[in-house]
């Protein structure tokens, strides 16, 4: 009789568990927090140039910036879904009654995508209009 409590099926070693999607998941949320890295620092930068700016046609003229405009566009995408994913592995782990689950994930996506479809309508709302 061959030992094998031991050993992990073909299956989970290659990441497709239960949830059959591990591996993507886990790599999804590894190039968005690399991508989140220069975005962070770059919003950082752009925030105090926005703090240190004479006036609100000042602000203005830099979100109508094409490069910033970009910038916060890219970091208000990458945000939100890195921050869905952390949150979709918080209430998978925790969560264990199917119906809440699902309820939560489905409220979670829901906000989440509006959020940023917001935030992205908000800047090119700007960086178009000025």
């Amino acid at each position: 009789m061959k030992n094998t409590r031991f050993r992990a099926p073909l299956k989970n070693v290659k990441g497709l568990g239960a949830a059959k999607a591990g591996t993507g998941h886990f790599i999804n949320q590894r190039v968005s927090a690399m991508a989140l890295i220069p975005l962070v620092f770059l919003f950082m930068y752009f925030l105090l140039r926005m703090v240190t700016a004479g006036s609100y046609d000042d602000i203005v003229a830099q979100v109508s910036n094409p490069f910033w405009a970009t910038v916060l566009i890219a970091f208000i995408l990458v945000g939100f879904y890195h921050g869905a994913l952390g949150m979709q592995v918080i209430i998978e782990d925790y969560i264990h009654e199917e119906m809440p689950k699902m309820l939560l994930l489905t409220a979670l996506r829901l906000a989440a995508g509006f959020l940023a479809i917001m935030g992205v309508l908000s800047v090119l709302f700007i960086a178009l209009t000025h």
